[in-house]
């Protein structure tokens, strides 16, 4: 029986998805550990995996308070996100991530699966001893924003970084975007007609599909009209009015809505009449008896939106939510409002055309039919499995890219931009 060590950091869309690839393995016979958040112990416990839990259920709201007016734009205060990092103790968690990695580590018999981007103490991991890891990116955005990423870790953060790296033996990164694709296995918690309608990932990484982690399923209320959902998902990094303009384009249309949130905080402190407030709700049973969602644009949602065929409306807004957005959109099969356009008139014009478009009338549901099979399809979470499996005692140490290889691989005109900017920088 081999060990497979799930490592992953954030809120549902970047966590569930891990539990399920976790409980497929471990339905093959693996010894499966969640390296995580403390508040997911209850879900990984229900699926039947070990927990090994990275901080504490006050810690992690604490960090997800904490980091919210960051998160939205890293770059406005690059200064503050550095406090954030120190605050929370975050470069103490790395080091501690890679202890915890390395005491269960079999040679030969253990997989890292991390997430992609906070997967660093995999890597360390990997350099270290030689421990076989696959990375796992769970949206496109982490390929997308990745050049900014690098830049803040390295101009910003590197400090730190440099700390923890020089603690375990380590040359600290000075090539960030390399580094976080070292890995020889990468995969893609997408599917490929969403990575060819925005920025496609890198060649080389497998596109698995979707890999839908909110399983949970409970009773559904016996509603004489089917509502419409509004979520803005479990983390905080959502803009202050998304709640208001959400409940108030309901209300215009007189439709009756379902408010689910777990921080009441950023909600009205009234809702208009129509709209019931749940903290939480098992989305696996609910979607596909609801109207509409209208939703925040995280990848988990709009997963499992499509998975039911349930007609979207996006108020997208920070991080990876405006590309997923924008990707659906592009597919045909949601509409979307950027923040500087949330007003309640525009948010209840798409909402009522969506709910027109999905009627007997409407073409939504015969357009979506393919693509809501193969989201609902559990072949994703197979491939993902597969993968992870296959690199059972492939243990090697990792080395890191030479500089002079990446600039081997360059096109001619790649090659003029970089001595342009070269030349650019010198007469600087």
């Amino acid at each position: 029986m081999a060990t497979m060590l799930l490592s992953t950091h954030g809120t549902n869309g970047d966590v569930l998805p891990f539990v399920r690839i976790g409980r497929e393995l471990a339905e093959r016979g693996h010894d499966v550990v969640v390296m995580t958040h403390a508040w997911f112990a209850d879900r990984i416990a229900a699926a039947g995996l070990r927990h090994l839990p990275i901080d504490t259920d006050e810690g992690y709201d604490r960090h997800l308070d904490d980091a919210r007016r960051y998160m939205l734009d890293p770059l406005k205060d690059p200064e503050g996100v550095l406090a954030l990092y120190r605050r929370n103790g975050l470069f103490e968690l790395l080091a501690d991530e890679v202890r915890m990695i390395e005491a269960h580590y079999r040679p030969g018999e253990t997989v890292v699966v991390a997430r992609h981007t906070s997967g660093i103490a995999a890597l360390m991991a990997a350099e270290r001893r030689g421990v076989p890891v696959a990375l796992v990116s769970v949206t496109p955005h982490q390929y997308v924003s990745l050049p900014v990423l690098a830049n803040l870790f390295r101009r910003v953060l590197g400090q730190g970084y440099d700390e923890v790296f020089q603690e375990f033996g380590l040359r600290p990164v000075r090539d960030w975007s390399a580094y976080l694709n070292s890995a020889k296995t990468q995969l893609a918690l997408w599917p490929e007609w969403f990575d060819a309608a925005g920025q496609p990932a890198p060649e080389g990484v497998v596109r698995c599909g979707f890999v839908l982690g909110d399983t949970a399923e409970g009773p559904v209320p016996d509603w004489a009209e089917p509502p419409v959902l509004i979520t803005g998902g479990t983390g905080q990094v959502l803009h202050d009015r998304f709640y208001d303009v959400a409940a108030r384009a309901c209300r215009r249309i007189g439709r009756k809505a379902l408010l689910v949130n777990r921080h009441p905080a950023f909600q009205p402190e009234s809702l208009p009449d129509g709209v019931e407030w749940m903290p939480s709700a098992p989305f696996a049973s609910f979607m596909p008896r609801v109207a509409a969602v209208v939703h925040h644009g995280g990848i988990g949602t709009l997963a499992r939106a499509l998975s039911s065929a349930t007609p979207q409306v996006l108020l997208a807004h920070g991080v990876d939510r405006p590309d997923n957005a924008e990707r659906l959109e592009r597919a045909g099969v949601a509409t979307w409002l950027p923040v500087t356009h949330w007003t309640e008139d525009r948010a209840a014009d798409l909402l009522a055309r969506a709910l027109e478009d999905s009627g007997e009338d409407g073409g939504y549901r015969e357009r979506i039919a393919p693509l809501a099979a193969d989201a609902a399809s559990e072949n994703a979470v197979r491939v993902a499995a597969d993968h992870a499996e296959a690199l059972l005692g492939t243990d090697a140490v990792m080395t890191r890219p030479d500089p002079r290889e990446r600039l081997a691989r360059l096109t001619p005109e790649q090659r003029t931009r970089l001595a342009a900017m070269a030349r650019a920088r010198r007469a600087v």
